[in-house]
């Protein structure tokens, strides 16, 4: 599954956990589901970065800065 669709899917988990209505089996239920969830996403995010850091890394004699002439 993608990050966009875990983020949605979770979204949809909390505000379902937000209904006053929700019986307690399928708010346990929902709350394990979100908890995987997050789990999944933080390390589909964490693996993002690393590859964002790697790629900055080996660029970083490649190009320089240089200041912005605004006028």
């Amino acid at each position: 599954m993608n990050l966009e669709k875990e983020l949605k899917q979770l979204e949809d988990i909390a505000k379902k956990l937000e209904s006053d209505e929700l019986p307690l089996d399928e708010a346990i239920t929902l709350f394990e589901k979100g908890i995987a969830l997050a789990t999944s996403i933080r390390a589909a995010l964490n693996e993002a970065k690393i590859r964002i850091e790697t790629v900055v890394e080996s660029a970083r004699d490649s190009f320089t800065i240089e200041p912005l002439d605004v006028e």
